[in-house]
């Protein structure tokens, strides 16, 4: 047999070689897929966000509400809310967290509290803010209290017990504390402490 003749022969054993290799080859191949594929667990669902579908149902609430509006003698009186709650039993009230209130007056008054829980009440035109208040006021107030009142409609603020925090003049402390229209005539508001103040006054160095 020449060096030709042999070459045709050598091309078809080859040939039907892999004929039988390769399709074994894309069996194993095959089968390892299926057994290295990790087994899907029925009981590992896509995690779903922590919502108590059936806690909203009986207890519907807003997520990032917000109000606006003018008071009477023109301040832009915004309030912000992480969640608010309808009240089932008095209408137009809603419970409320995260709540954040700021007051500007058309004179650059500004007035800034920040609670953790209140209410908005718009059957009385009332708002309510309590637990760890944070109070910042022009010109230059930072003051915590526990309490606040107030109204929606006109430009009066309260808290009705302690107020404690830095003046423009020092360190204040007041059994109550008044923001409230200038009744002297004068344009703009007043911010009015009482009940035993004490002011620990300090120059500036």
């Amino acid at each position: 047999m020449t060096f030709q003749d042999s070459q045709p022969s050598r091309y078809s054993r080859l040939v039907a070689i892999l004929k039988v290799v390769l399709p074994l080859t894309a069996l194993v191949l095959l089968s390892l897929v299926f057994l290295l594929a990790r087994t899907i667990d029925p009981t590992q669902a896509i995690p779903m966000a922590g919502i108590d579908v059936e806690d909203r149902a009986r207890d519907p609430r807003l997520s990032g509400a917000r109000f606006a509006g003018v008071t009477d003698d023109g301040a832009a009186l915004t309030i912000e809310t992480e969640t608010a709650r309808s009240d089932q039993a008095v209408a137009l009230r809603l419970e409320v967290t995260g709540l954040d209130l700021r007051l500007e007056g058309l004179n650059g008054e500004d007035f800034f509290a920040r609670a953790q829980t209140g209410v908005l009440d718009r059957g009385t035109g009332r708002f309510e803010m309590s637990g760890g208040l944070e109070i910042v006021t022009t010109p230059g107030y930072r003051l915590s209290s526990e309490r606040l009142t107030g109204l929606l409609d006109s430009t009066r603020i309260e808290s009705p017990g302690p107020v404690t925090g830095r003046a423009p003049a020092g360190e204040i402390t007041a059994g109550n504390m008044v923001m409230r229209t200038d009744s002297s005539g004068g344009a703009g508001y007043r911010l009015v402490f009482g009940g035993g103040v004490r002011l620990l006054y300090r120059t500036d160095n």
